[in-house]
């Protein structure tokens, strides 16, 4: 059996005398940030040092996003929570020990071909030389105009990335990204490998929904009766949602704590709306929360969860919401058939800001009544983690290196540098 992606990259870490870090609980108190976000975001003393010695680190963290909230199930790499596997490096002269490092771990964990590896690097810091001197073909190293700059937050250095990509099946998949700083003469080095991601490219699946991670929710969500009804974006919001719930309960969030109590809170209300009015049979509730430890068994983390307290404690917050939306609903379609069918931007402006109800969700409730609302169109951002890899395999991207070339142009680049 071939090792867990996870114990391969601290495996190979340890084999190459790097320290490996502990994983730190999801949630923060008294911090710049309620919940981690990225490994580098766990360990940040540690690019906060004035002087640097050549040291590496390894380290395989949880992480919750909150801004993906509105994507998640609508783009099949957008995930709340996931799992990223980071190294970290200070005090080399160059680039090339780090990019190596990379190369070797991301075609190990994916059964890969190096020379199907597609980088976006930056000139800056002789970094497209760097991956050229690896061996890796001049085809296969776009460089932008414009280099992305690393974030590590406001008042801290930047650097820049190099960006790596795999293509697989209809699209592209970006398969890690790894950070430069440089300070004093010397670089420190942050890196992003996603495991979900590399785990259903490794397996050959269409998306992670089908891995080990997501599949105990993902053959609930798609079997019982109770969902019948919803559409395929709806079930992976629950498979989503459902699994990134627990694992914040499980670090300690709650439902009246401030940043997490909040995302808790969206994503319920998230979900609520799908089964407005509808509720949550009990045993639906608590064989959804035994899925979601079984993701989180395969993910790597051994869970003693008391199942009957957190199944009661979604199961009320669901049920609450769900009758709250319906009341809501009701509300808009009788002011939505007073107002003859028609309401003003104006209008559903104000059922998002005083009632809470998204316009997304509006625009359905009066499609169930037959009404097409009268809202602007949507314009539509050019995110490359969304645009790259579809749910549809007619969306097909004919040539990749091409396809990563023309999205500069189309103004995405401040959506790449956050960690993929």
């Amino acid at each position: 059996m071939e090792k867990l992606i996870r114990e391969l990259f601290i495996g190979m870490g340890k084999e190459r005398n790097y320290n490996v870090l502990p994983e730190v609980s999801l949630v923060r108190e008294n911090q710049d940030t309620y919940y981690i976000g990225s490994a580098v975001m766990a360990h940040m003393h540690l690019f906060e040092k004035k002087q640097h010695t050549s040291t590496s680190y390894v380290a395989a963290q949880r992480i919750f996003s909150s801004k993906r909230l509105q994507e998640i199930g609508k783009y099949p790499l957008s995930t709340s929570f996931e799992v990223m596997l980071s190294m970290f490096r200070f005090g080399d002269t160059d680039g090339r020990e780090a990019l190596r490092f990379a190369i070797d771990f991301v075609c190990k964990a994916i059964n890969g071909d190096p020379d199907k590896l597609i980088f976006l690097a930056p000139y800056e810091l002789g970094l497209r030389n760097d991956v050229l001197s690896l061996g890796i073909s001049s085809n296969r190293v776009t460089s932008w105009n414009q280099s992305l700059e690393t974030s590590l937050g406001n008042g801290r250095p930047t650097g820049y990335y190099v960006k790596m990509f795999y293509p697989y099946r209809h699209g592209i998949i970006p398969i890690g990204s790894i950070g430069f700083i440089e300070s004093n003469g010397t670089l420190s080095v942050d890196s992003a490998f996603f495991m979900e991601r590399l785990s259903f490219v490794r397996e050959g699946l269409p998306t992670f929904y089908q891995d080990q991670f997501f599949a105990p929710l993902t053959n609930i969500v798609n079997n019982h009766e109770f969902f019948t009804d919803l559409s395929f974006y709806e079930k992976n919001l629950w498979i989503n949602h459902i699994r990134s719930i627990v694992a914040l309960l499980i670090d300690g969030a709650t439902f009246d704590s401030k940043g997490a109590g909040h995302a808790l809170k969206k994503m319920v209300r998230q979900l609520a709306v799908t089964i407005a009015g509808k509720k949550l049979p009990h045993e639906l509730g608590e064989k959804l929360i035994l899925a979601a430890n079984q993701c989180l068994f395969h993910l790597g983390y051994l869970n003693k969860i008391e199942y009957q307290k957190l199944s009661d404690t979604l199961i009320i917050k669901i049920d609450t919401a769900s009758n709250q939306i319906l009341k809501e609903k009701k509300a808009f379609i009788k002011a939505l058939r007073s107002n003859q069918n028609n309401m003003s931007m104006e209008e559903l402006q104000k059922w998002d800001s005083e009632r809470g109800l998204k316009l997304e969700w509006l625009e359905k409730f009066a499609m169930q009544e037959g009404v097409s609302l009268s809202c602007p169109q949507k314009i539509k951002k050019h995110q490359f983690r969304n645009e790259c890899y579809s749910f549809s395999e007619t969306d097909r991207i004919k040539d990749p290196i091409q396809f990563i070339k023309e999205s500069e142009n189309k103004k995405m680049k401040g959506v790449l540098i956050k960690n993929g």
